[in-house]
């Protein structure tokens, strides 16, 4: 039988049983709740200690804990509270779900306990969780630590400092309880969008960072500008791709940026250890020798670069309020831990209180963090959904291990556009940018009969760049005998799989025929780049009908535009800048969409434009072959 809710009233025990824990198997011995697994009764356990239950109760969580608190004279201690984080959104509940309210996901609520905040903890300020009382101790160990005016500016910081904010008095009120555990600044008062935007208190605002060299100018592409001043950045990978080496020269440019300011303002390099002309890479999975001989390799700034490897967080902070460097790297925040928060190292709690721990440091101290984040085999950041929300910037390094190519993407900017990418390739010495993307992904095209391939432009924000589709239709071997055929095998890599469904359904009824539904097709974007851009759609159906037919495409044509599901072509943006990048890279003939196409499109680049309307169209200018089954009045295509 089980007690909902159960208290033991005797004043011999003064024991209370948190109320709503659901306790099973229990009986009374003598007036004491006593467990059937152990003789002793609850009442002799410590005060405040938790007992864990593996319990397999339906439409509860697998593992459940019950929490004991010893009554003060001066009356009841109130019990700490449980929520139900999910695992997958982040998102916390006061009662158990089998499904998750916010993302729909089954089975992904773990149990943890609310600490109980208070100005007898470690946290004097109150509030704001394990990661807020870690920051609070490291400044409160320090001698003096900037003011909010003394942010950083790559380099260059005023002279003056301030208390320690664990030191400041708690004000009263509201406003304290407002502020508390807080990570930004507090304005005072509301003020007008106006004012704030005035030139004098733009003049006041810290400018972005920039990143010399050519590798600093492709990751500006991608975060919009440079870096800005208490941005935390959030940088995401599969294995082996190169996360850790990325983050090392971007320490490396950032040092480097810091000195040449340093010397700049007349300072002198070995005068102050905390004049933030260094940048702290922390490393939880390699030693510091290891770091440096990494470092060595890559050729990276040896003056502007400080190497740590910890991986208690509390350590760390230690070191950022110590040496106040210019920029903070963390390699990961996976291995990283708390000693007040729960769970091991990558557990649910522990990512959220280092990645808050982490921001506190960076708004408040206006510094740069970059932390590196392992991903799952569902390519999405290990730890819950909470983290990508916290952080400002999300970035993500793709690439195959067995290809040198690799793209920084950005998938949330909170001070620029995601459309950006960055190219880098491989080599010895690093991640080095690639100028050319187009005779990079085209540079190794193979032009023989037995290819089925198809060039097209895509644009990723104001860069567009040629791409190669390849595409193989194999006929589906039927059984003998009048058994059920297996269905046929549709594989994309580097393309959407839904998308690819789309562009079959629509070759299938009114271009090739339903014979198509009898071939295993395979897509493939050569370079190892995954397409997500809508304007590709023609080049993927044209390789593919070239394989369906057995006839290969014009190697002087590239191809580009969206397909309805109609079969009709839609308009891309930016057309003419597509074409241009056609033209240079040697291209004589563009397919593309008629609707929308600007006037005297192709004649300024000499390139020779044919213009569209439907698939159907683009099918017989490109292989010359009818469609198997025409749409009632078709258009037809115009030059």
């Amino acid at each position: 039988w089980r007690v909902s809710h159960a208290m033991v009233t005797a004043a011999a025990r003064r024991r209370i049983v948190v109320a709503g824990t659901h306790v099973s198997a229990r009986r009374f011995r003598g007036g004491a709740l006593v467990s059937p697994f152990s003789d002793a009764p609850i009442g002799g356990l410590h005060k405040q200690s938790r007992s864990p239950l593996s319990m397999s109760t339906p439409g509860r969580a697998r593992s459940l804990s019950f929490t004991t608190r010893g009554v003060a004279k001066g009356g009841a201690q109130k019990p700490p509270k449980q929520r139900y984080l999910c695992q997958d959104c982040g998102e916390d509940f006061g009662q158990f779900h089998g499904q998750c309210p916010g993302c729909k996901a089954w089975e992904s609520f773990v149990v943890f306990t609310v600490e109980k905040g208070g100005s007898s903890g470690a946290n004097p300020t109150g509030g704001g969780g394990a990661g807020a009382r870690a920051l609070a101790r490291a400044a409160a160990n320090a001698p003096a630590i900037r003011s909010s005016g003394d942010a950083y500016d790559g380099g260059s910081r005023q002279t003056t400092t301030a208390p320690a904010p664990a030191a400041a008095p708690a004000r009263k009120g509201a406003g304290s309880r407002a502020s508390r555990g807080g990570w930004v600044a507090d304005a005072g008062a509301p003020r007008r969008l106006h004012d704030v935007l005035s030139p004098d208190a733009v003049a006041q605002r810290l400018p972005r960072v920039t990143l010399p060299g050519e590798l600093g100018a492709e990751v500006e592409r991608v975060l919009g500008g440079g870096v800005v001043p208490g941005a935390m950045l959030l940088i995401g990978g599969d294995p082996g791709v190169g996360k850790s080496t990325l983050a090392l020269q971007i320490a490396g440019l950032l040092g480097e940026q810091a000195r040449l300011r340093e010397k700049k303002n007349g300072q002198h390099k070995d005068s102050d250890p905390g004049t933030g002309a260094t940048v702290l890479y922390a490393s939880g999975e390699e030693s510091v020798e290891q770091l440096a001989s990494r470092a060595e390799r890559l050729g990276v700034n040896a003056e502007g670069v400080m190497v740590y490897s910890a991986t208690r967080l509390e350590a760390i902070l230690d070191a950022v309020v110590r040496e106040r460097p210019a920029a903070l790297v963390v390699d990961s925040i996976q291995t990283v831990f708390l000693e007040d928060a729960t769970g091991s190292p990558g557990s649910v709690s522990q990512v959220r209180e280092c990645a808050t721990a982490l921001l506190h440091a960076a708004k408040t101290a206006g510094m740069p963090v970059f932390i590196i984040g392992h991903v799952t085999k569902s390519g999405d950041i290990a730890g819950p959904r909470v983290l990508e929300h916290i952080v400002d910037v999300v970035l993500y390094l793709e690439g195959d291990a067995d290809r040198a190519v690799r793209v920084l993407r950005g998938h949330k900017n909170r001070y620029g556009s995601t459309d950006e990418v960055g190219v880098f390739k491989m080599g010895e010495l690093g991640l080095v940018p690639v100028p050319s993307p187009s005779a990079l992904f085209m540079g190794e095209r193979i032009l023989t009969a037995d290819v089925s391939s198809a060039p097209t432009v895509t644009v990723q924000g104001s860069r567009p760049f040629m791409l190669e589709v390849q595409a193989l239709c194999a006929e589906r071997f039927v059984p003998e005998g009048g058994s059920s055929p297996v269905p046929a095998v549709r594989t994309a890599v580097g393309f959407k799989p839904e998308r690819l469904q789309l562009l079959l359904a629509v070759l299938a009824k009114f271009n090739l025929g339903s014979k198509l539904h009898q071939h295993d097709v395979f897509v493939n974007i050569v370079g190892g780049l995954k397409l997500e851009d809508p304007s590709t759609d023609v080049a993927v159906a044209l390789a593919i009908a070239s394989s369906f037919v057995e006839k290969p495409l014009p190697s002087d044509t590239a191809f580009f535009g969206e397909v309805g599901l109609g079969g009709e072509l839609r308009p891309v943006a930016q057309a003419e800048r597509r074409v241009s990048e056609a033209s240079t890279m040697g291209f004589k003939r563009v397919i593309m969409p008629k609707a929308g196409a600007p006037l005297n499109i192709g004649k300024r680049q000499q390139v020779e434009v044919v213009l569209c309307a439907t698939l159907a169209d683009a099918v017989r200018e490109a292989l010359g072959v009818e469609p198997a089954r025409r749409k009632s009045g078709g258009r037809g295509s115009a030059r």
